[in-house]
């Protein structure tokens, strides 16, 4: 054979080999793909808003534990602790996504914190899904975001409802955190209950970890309305009720979900009592067959029973991996999956996701009455 023919069949014998080995391993998913899928974890685990952070992972913790081994694969969970504050959340939010290569995130647990890290995922195409941030404008911040929290475009529209037509009351103040989650409740809550003929006296907003709200309730006291209006979290909440007893205000006391946290009663005690709040369907007293199995297995894990953030945690993961078992890898993969989920039963109340990635399920209303929450009738 002459050599030239020589060198073109010793060619065409590398490519068919090479082709073959194609053939045989390039069908295959890349090793990324096959292995656990990484899912950055951004919570408020130290600070003032820990006890919810905790509560969070606990279920987020419970969920994981719960998966089978193929399943369990699926999710490699990278936690990082924003502190409630947005700076740092911002910083941990680029460590997952620019070294830690996350095509997903559980965080901005926190209107604030999710407002921050919103537009940093919005970039880089990563999904973020936050269990529990409200306020409304985050929807219009960016494509890849949901949420398993009701919008406060829902939360305070209830309670105005509720204060107006359910309690009769027609002259209330508001006292609100002054972060994004307690400004955007306020203003929802402002607007419509002066849409239905209600009168809002005072407003005014005070910084996170204060502790001295007299000379806010002593302009309240003032007016003298019949409801004080309080979106914030408990720690600062419970000193309000305190010191608002302690100058003689007859108000009654309106809130938000933070306020069904024990914590409240442990430090405000009798001067809890009547106020009222809105709070997601969780019921750790549900007969129905998921909270109970979620409350069963989270007492034996945790040798207490969970609250609605717990639940928020555990459904937030679960829906995460109900999509990664589904096969979805990348972070496209992962919105298109969770926009075409359908109905999501979970302990935190099923619920649907709409075409902005906001969640769809009912609130209910509470009361402190003998020291203990109720169903407010």
């Amino acid at each position: 054979m002459p050599k030239k023919h020589r060198i073109a069949a010793a060619g065409a014998l590398a490519v068919a080999l090479a082709l073959v080995f194609c053939f045989a391993n390039c069908s295959k998913q890349p090793a990324a793909e096959t292995g656990p899928i990484k899912v950055g974890v951004i919570l408020p685990l130290t600070g003032d808003a820990a006890v919810y952070g905790k509560a969070i992972k606990n279920g987020i913790e419970l969920a994981l534990a719960e998966q089978s081994g193929d399943q369990r694969a699926r999710a490699s969970l990278i936690y990082e602790d924003d502190q409630g504050q947005a700076a740092t959340a911002v910083s941990v939010a680029r460590r997952l996504i620019n070294i830690e290569k996350v095509p997903v995130i559980i965080g901005g647990a926190q209107s604030s914190t999710a407002e921050a890290i919103i537009p940093i995922c919005a970039t880089s195409r990563v999904v973020l899904v936050s269990p529990t941030a409200t306020k409304p404008s985050l929807t219009r911040m960016g494509a890849y975001f949901f949420r398993l929290w009701p919008s406060d475009d829902y939360d305070g529209k209830v309670m105005a409802e509720t204060a107006y037509n359910k309690l009769g009351l027609r002259r209330v103040s508001i006292l609100y955190i002054n972060v994004a989650y307690g400004v955007g409740i306020t203003e929802v809550f402002e607007r419509e209950f002066q849409r239905l003929g209600g009168t809002v006296l005072t407003k005014d907003g005070y910084n996170q970890a204060a502790t001295d709200f007299r000379t806010f309730l002593t302009k309240i006291q003032a007016v003298n309305p019949e409801a004080i209006y309080l979106p914030g979290y408990v720690a600062e909440v419970a000193q309000i009720l305190k010191q608002a007893k302690e100058l003689g205000i007859k108000a009654r006391f309106l809130g938000v979900n933070s306020l069904y946290d024990p914590k409240l009663i442990e430090i405000a005690g009798t001067a809890a009592e009547g106020a009222v709040f809105t709070y997601p369907t969780f019921d750790t007293a549900s007969q129905d067959p998921a909270i109970a199995r979620f409350v069963t297995a989270y007492k034996a894990r945790y040798g207490s029973g969970p609250d609605a953030f717990a639940a928020q945690g555990y459904d937030s993961l679960r829906v995460l991996l109900r999509v990664l078992g589904g096969g979805a890898v990348g972070a496209e993969q992962i919105r298109q999956a969770l926009y075409s989920l359908g109905r999501f039963d979970g302990p935190g109340g099923f619920f649907t996701f709409d075409e902005h990635g906001n969640v769809q399920k009912q609130l209910r209303l509470l009361t402190v009455k003998g020291g203990t929450f109720t169903p407010l009738n």
